[in-house]
């Protein structure tokens, strides 16, 4: 674990911002142009993107999205399943100020297991717009496996991260000089992971 109970976890700037570049990735490998949105855990806008040619409602459906999926802690579409008539959330969209959306796009994102954000993506069919968020979920997953790793690698005294740019470029010059040039998001997903272990040690 990498903090305990009494000092929940969280999802940064820079690394929201991270996570947003590997959703925008995601988006252009579909030639889908999207709006992304990163909450904190409490549904507050962290990080947001909007494509060009994106449709120009898509920027308010991602940010409510991502409001949902961390406000009531779990998957917009899972939420739409529970409010059908009869069932235990029904009427839940006419709450919030109309903040609550229905279908897929929007998951809650974890750290050691706690609800610690969550991504929001509109733009695409839904199919489209939930595997761009799974990506993202996906991504943070691993940038958690990385920093359990290299957590106990790093200084005692928090490390001074001026830009995550200039972190992941030193990471791709690394890996180059040795040879062994990686895809560009296992750069992000590093970097990532060495600001959630930073985190953790401060």
């Amino acid at each position: 674990m990498l903090q305990g109970k009494h000092e929940p976890m969280k999802i940064s700037y820079p690394i929201a911002r991270i996570l947003g570049s590997i959703a925008e990735r995601k988006a252009l490998a579909l030639a889908v142009p999207m709006a992304i949105a990163l909450g904190d855990r409490e549904g507050s806008l962290l990080f947001f993107g909007r494509m060009d040619d994106s449709l120009p409602a898509s920027a308010e459906i991602a940010t409510s999205k991502a409001y949902t999926a961390a406000a009531l802690r779990m998957a917009t579409h899972k939420v739409g399943e529970l409010a059908q008539p009869g069932r235990v959330l029904y009427g839940i969209q006419h709450t919030f100020n109309g903040k609550i959306v229905l279908f897929g796009g929007g998951l809650p994102l974890r750290l050691n297991k706690e609800v610690v954000g969550a991504v929001g993506i509109s733009g695409g069919t839904v199919e489209e717009d939930l595997e761009v968020a799974e990506s993202v979920v996906d991504a943070l997953g691993e940038m958690e496996e990385w920093s359990e790793q290299i957590r106990e690698f790093l200084p005692v005294s928090p490390l001074e991260i001026s830009s995550i740019f200039q972190l992941e470029e030193k990471l791709g010059e690394a890996f180059g000089q040795i040879n062994c040039p990686l895809p560009r998001e296992i750069y992000s997903i590093l970097t990532g992971a060495i600001l959630l272990a930073n985190n953790a040690n401060q």
